[in-house]
């Protein structure tokens, strides 16, 4: 009979770091690409551009799994014959779980529960609580949203997406897809490139809200039950 887990403070750190780094880490990863695409490093943005150019025309669609499957087979032979012997995932230093990383995550020093009072624990629990909550309440919005365009909750936003899909798939059918993304990916150089302030439009993020999560429904619908309490 499976036994009932205990709750434990150093736990719930390590399940909230590893929530909040995964959220981290696709920030890291934005930046990463926005610093290149600002030309804050011409030499890098320079690079970056051509090989994206290189990679765009040239890479055609059959060979992104070829190549996937060669990094694999890449690190399989480095893991077993660059450094001598096989490393688990935790013990690498070069493959260190990223919520363990310095700086990654809510708190990265391990939690001492027995030297801390009662007061303590529960200013740290809702510190951490607090941080979870957030993150949480990201992703779950995320999921919402995504769920509520399928079900026309904003029919003006669900219209709009799906006369674009219906002008995307006319603009696939007479323009190759190689072109398209060759043209927004040039084009975002080149205005980035005029004036590396510029503040981009993020289309997807500002279309994403314009879509109610559930919790924004049920507020949006409080108003009218108040509202028809008063009528009657």
């Amino acid at each position: 009979m499976k036994e009932n887990t205990k709750f434990d403070i150093s736990l719930l750190q390590r399940d909230v770091k590893r929530i909040t780094a995964q959220v981290e880490m696709l920030q890291d990863m934005g930046e990463g690409m926005d610093q290149i695409i600002r030309w804050r490093s011409k030499p890098t943005s320079l690079i970056s551009m051509i090989i994206f150019v290189f990679a765009v025309y040239y890479i055609e669609l059959w060979m992104l799994p070829l190549g996937l499957g060669a990094l694999l087979l890449y690190s399989y032979l480095y893991l077993k014959y660059g450094r001598g012997k096989w490393e688990t995932y935790v013990a690498s230093a070069g493959t260190t779980p990223y919520y363990l990383r310095t700086g990654r995550g809510e708190g990265d020093s391990d939690v001492n529960e027995a030297s801390m009072g009662i007061t303590e624990k529960l200013d740290y629990m809702y510190n951490l609580a607090a941080t979870g909550q957030t993150t949480l309440d990201l992703v779950a919005s995320l999921a919402e949203k995504c769920k509520n365009i399928g079900q026309w909750k904003n029919p003006y936003a669900t219209a709009l997406l799906a006369v674009l899909m219906l002008g995307a798939s006319v603009a696939l059918y007479f323009i190759p897809l190689r072109f398209i993304i060759l043209g927004w990916g040039i084009n975002k150089f080149r205005k980035f490139g005029m004036d590396p302030n510029l503040i981009d439009n993020m289309e997807v993020e500002d279309f994403l809200s314009r879509i109610p999560s559930d919790p924004q429904l049920e507020e949006l619908k409080e108003p009218s039950r108040h509202s028809r309490r008063g009528a009657n």
